[in-house]
């Protein structure tokens, strides 16, 4: 029996966690969608991904914000984040590292 991956996958625009979920699912994940932190922190308390897909700018809890609360717990400190995000200047390749990414 196989288990397929779990993947959260958190922005804030419906068009882009539509066509993450469409793209990861067809290749064999499991994806679950928040379009903001709190709902993010409301999936990762009752499941456990395996891959965390964070959108770095978002109103309110920004991702680097989620991704150090997912480092900074026990039960979260092993998911590995990717960024999403149009970002390329240094200094926020730099906060995306120091964040967990």
């Amino acid at each position: 029996m196989s288990v397929e991956p779990l993947v959260l996958a958190v922005d804030d625009e419906a068009g882009v966690l539509r066509l993450l979920k469409l793209e990861l699912s067809s290749q064999g994940f499991r994806v679950l969608t928040a379009s903001n932190a709190e709902e993010a922190e409301k999936i990762v308390s009752e499941h456990r991904p395996d891959l965390a897909l964070l959108d770095v700018m978002m109103p309110g809890m920004d991702g680097f914000e989620v991704a150090r609360r997912l480092k900074a717990g026990p039960r979260t400190a092993h998911i590995p984040i990717i960024f999403m995000t149009g970002l390329t200047e240094t200094e926020y390749l730099v906060a995306a590292l120091e964040a967990g990414g």
